[in-house]
């Protein structure tokens, strides 16, 4: 029997790549074949180093000159007064933000399931918010003579004969009630998150063997939301360690003084001692690094946290006082300092009397028409919304490395991992010094640009624009992504067809988180800032910094409403799960 062998026309493999082999689809092969382990090391150390190598040489200026500015640490006044009002700050607000999430967490799982999407948004209504309106809200309400609420408990009898306070808006407990206020907005979306995972069948064994509600939560609930909880309390600990805003607004009246504001009261000294702020910001930076060492090491293994079954019923008795508390606290926290804000925007004088109110709209007239506020508006929207745009896909390449949808090797992992989570362990005060001190240089030479504003907003965000992409992602069983690849795809038509349409609701939540802190950041920007050269942050410290206060006001208004704007846009595009990743 002879066996005839037919030829084929395929082309061997060695025949070289036309143009119109790679119009027809071969360029995806190309890339799959000779991508490879070099491009992912390239692209893994070139973001390394722009985003560590700043880090790391402005604080190599501490040990410069033999560790000079390290040894003259001892000499600065009040140095142990200012490392335990960090401490203490850091501490306190991790703790009220603690308590006040998990008691909000509660409290939404308990509302009415028709309402419950809107409950779960008001806990975070603060993060949008920018916080130096809240602070400068609460200032109009508690200073201490001509503050609104004093005024008005000085009309109560047991305060009529007080002519100061009774509540001091400029002192540690207010700072540290502030901060933890603000901080449990984050808190919540770690520990309500995992909450959803839990599951509901566990509490309701508990509850037929006869725990109380409050049992099954301390042995079930709580011991179960440990990963979060302990996740989200890092976070605000790191936060809480960083914060500027409120010890700088706050603190200055009465001499409370942290490491941010002792390092900014260097750097506004002309030349500035890169060393000195170096030298001050290694405690942070120590503190900051071994916080992240004790959460993977408090945290282990995190299977041991897996539950099986449904998630989302951890409560089966709803209330609706449960909705009117959380409606209830988000009144006190965010609505109140915004009104406080608007009365000073519209009226004559500060004066702290609610009995005799009269309006005006000059002071709005009067900062809308000021170039420095219509050019600090403009500036703003731009940079934050290049910088995002530049963070954006290099979330949704560290994503797809991350949720294994790319095999990439397992070094290029802990690269971006460490990147992208590494800015949060800096203060963003730090930040913005870093960053000043290497792009103020040749070969940058960005002082005075508004492109240093925009390489300072991505170390902001850089570690945002990873997590909810990633979450989209992660979630995905690989099964997927395997069946693309056997019906022929290529990687990269993998990603453009399967893993790219699975993460546009990870997109636009992390777009949406990008846009709100970019839009209100005052750290960084503050620590940019140049002549002429303003962000909204900046115009409303210039105008603190003048005690316009109705200016202030008005400005506070002003970046509350563009956040607003920015954020409305984002869900516009996004769709409500944007809002909902947040």
């Amino acid at each position: 029997m002879t066996t005839t062998i037919t030829p084929t026309t395929n082309k061997p493999a060695t025949t070289p790549v036309s143009d119109e082999d790679l119009t027809r689809g071969s360029l995806p092969r190309l890339l799959d074949r000779y991508g490879g382990k070099t491009a992912w090391y390239v692209f893994a150390l070139g973001l390394a180093l722009f985003v560590l190598a700043p880090i790391v040489l402005f604080y190599s200026r501490a040990f410069g000159d033999g560790a000079v500015a390290v040894r003259n640490l001892t000499n600065v006044p009040n140095l142990a007064t200012i490392l335990f009002n960090t401490v203490v700050l850091a501490a306190g607000a991790t703790v009220v933000a603690g308590v006040l999430a998990v008691a909000l967490a509660v409290l939404v799982m308990r509302v009415p399931i028709r309402w419950r999407g809107f409950a779960a948004f008001l806990p975070q209504l603060g993060l949008v918010i920018p916080p130096v309106a809240t602070i400068v809200g609460w200032i109009f309400i508690f200073a201490p003579t001509v503050g609104y609420g004093n005024t008005l408990l000085r009309s109560l009898p047991f305060f009529e004969r007080m002519s100061e306070g009774p509540v001091d808006v400029y002192s540690m407990p207010a700072i540290i009630l502030i901060t933890g206020t603000e901080l449990a907005g984050i808190v919540f979306a770690f520990v309500f998150a995992r909450l959803h995972e839990i599951s509901g069948s566990l509490v309701a064994a508990a509850k037929l063997s006869g725990a109380s509600a409050f049992r099954s939560f301390t042995t079930i609930t709580l011991p179960l939301l440990r990963p979060s909880l302990v996740a989200a309390l890092v976070v605000a600990f790191l936060l809480g360690l960083g914060q500027f805003t409120a010890p700088l607004l706050l603190g200055s009246a009465d001499g409370i003084d942290v490491l941010t504001t002792e390092i900014f009261h260097i750097r506004e000294k002309f030349p500035i001692d890169y060393a000195a702020t170096a030298a001050l910001g290694l405690p942070l930076l120590v503190l900051g690094i071994g916080s992240i060492l004790l959460q993977r090491a408090v945290i282990g293994d995190q299977r041991r946290y897996v539950t099986q079954g449904v998630g989302g019923s951890v409560s089966t008795q709803t209330s609706r006082w449960a909705l009117a508390a959380v409606v209830f606290y988000t009144f006190v926290t965010c609505i109140v300092p915004l009104l406080a804000i608007t009365l000073v925007a519209f009226s004559p004088f500060w004066n702290g009397d609610l009995t005799d109110m009269s309006f005006t709209t000059k002071h709005v007239e009067t900062t809308l028409a000021n170039p420095i506020v219509t050019g600090a508006v403009w500036n703003s929207i731009t940079v934050s919304i290049i910088a995002a745009l530049v963070v954006l896909p290099l979330g949704f390449i560290g994503a797809l490395v991350m949720s294994g949808v790319v095999k990439a090797p397992r070094p290029i992992q802990y690269i971006l991992d460490f990147v992208f989570v590494g800015p949060l362990a800096v203060p963003r005060a730090m930040l913005g010094l870093a960053v000043l001190y290497v792009f103020l240089r040749p070969p940058f030479n960005l002082y005075g640009t508004l492109a240093l504003f925009v390489v300072g907003y991505i170390f902001i965000v850089l570690p945002f624009s990873l997590r909810s992409q990633h979450a989209s992602l992660v979630g995905v069983h690989s099964s997927l992504f395997e069946a693309a690849k056997i019906c022929g795809a290529s990687q990269l038509r993998t990603i453009v067809d399967v893993a790219l349409p699975l993460t546009k609701r990870g997109m636009a939540a992390s777009l949406a988180v990008m846009l709100v802190l970019l839009s209100h950041d005052f750290a960084v920007s503050v620590m940019l800032r140049s002549p002429g050269n303003h962000v909204m942050g900046t115009a409303i410290y210039e105008f603190w910094e003048g005690g316009v206060y109705p200016q202030v006001a008005v400005m506070a208004l002003v970046m509350s409403g563009v956040t607003g704007i920015l954020l409305a846009l984002t869900v516009w595009v996004g769709g409500r799960s944007a809002l909902q990743n947040m």
